[in-house]
């Protein structure tokens, strides 16, 4: 059954000034690009690059690595992203290495995306990331703990592997099926513009025949596990979802992927990233789905491994 989630409003805008990186040498490798979406409560947060976290001056270029911090795009009176002088700032690396991040009472999310080099000598990306106060606060609150994300390393360095590649056909309301080639949002179209159903078909035959989705409607009809490229939802009909989950079929031996996913609705609200079979859905009743994110990534040769040994002991 798909039960309510935990979701965190955020209504966040593009800064009001993005800056732009130094462009990448012609002949040099391109980076290895990971993103990830780290909700916010209401707050003042500092985001830093740890300090294990190597950085080379670079001959030409942008150095590596580096992390982007920005606001989800479409959203209006969002989170707003500083360096320590106050003006509008959004990359992280070399020296510049704290932002400060403000999420409204809503409270918002922060994409996080970060680039790091193909090397297998370079370092990896660690960001630590405080909540440091909050709007309303009466007296100073204790310092509180930074929790700490890390985003791989250089490719062959043991980071985790790529994401699967996705094509995903949403029906829209008023837009009928559109495709989305390894979207970062499927939907978002604009307010209203929700989605009624979804299929998903993975680049990966594997993963294309190990998982399955299955959604919950503004009607109550809540749809079976659906395999990879049936229809989840409904055409035509004019009923929105409101919630959705993703996982990996269980197979003797366990999972060899890990799903995950998160959801925008109508509200204005962000539901997850949640993973492997939990529901995605807004804390506000029958909230209709507008945008989801979806990330298939097969597990690390070690995890899966282990996944396997644990189940022969089982049996």
């Amino acid at each position: 059954m798909i039960g309510r989630a935990r979701s965190r409003r955020a209504k966040t805008a593009s800064p009001s000034r993005a800056t732009t990186p130094p462009p990448t040498a012609p002949d040099s490798v391109a980076p290895f690009v990971v993103a990830r979406l780290v909700p916010l409560e209401p707050g003042f947060y500092a985001f830093s690059l740890a300090a294990d976290t190597g950085w080379r001056d670079p001959v030409v270029g942008l150095g590596l690595p580096a992390v982007q911090i920005c606001a989800l795009p479409y959203q209006e009176g969002g989170i707003e992203i500083t360096d320590s002088f106050g003006r509008a700032e959004s990359w992280l690396g070399g020296h510049r290495n704290l932002l400060f991040v403000t999420a409204p009472p809503g409270g918002g999310a922060a994409l996080v995306t970060g680039y790091l080099a193909r090397d297998p000598n370079s370092a990896p990306l660690a960001l630590d990331i405080r909540r440091i106060g909050s709007q309303h606060a009466a007296a100073p609150e204790p310092l509180m703990p930074a929790t700490r994300l890390s985003i791989g390393g250089p490719v062959g360095a043991g980071q985790s592997p790529h994401p699967v590649g996705l094509d995903i056909v949403a029906h829209i309301r008023g837009r009928g099926d559109v495709r989305f080639h390894d979207a970062g949002w499927i939907g978002r179209l604009g307010p209203g513009s929700w989605i009624e159903g979804f299929m998903v078909f993975p680049h990966s035959r594997s993963a294309a025949t190990a998982i399955e989705y299955k959604g919950l409607a503004a009607s109550g009809a809540e749809t079976p596990w659906i395999d990879s490229g049936g229809l989840c939802g409904t055409r035509g009909q004019g009923v929105p979802l409101i919630g959705f989950a993703m996982r990996q079929k269980a197979v003797p031996g366990g999972a060899l992927f890990d799903c995950e996913y998160a959801g925008y609705f109508g509200s204005g609200a962000i539901a997850g990233p949640v993973r492997n079979g939990a529901p995605c859905r807004s804390s506000v009743e029958g909230d209709p789905l507008e945008g989801l994110q979806l990330r298939i990534v097969p597990r690390p040769p070690r995890l899966a491994a282990t996944t396997v040994a644990a189940a022969v002991r089982r049996e």
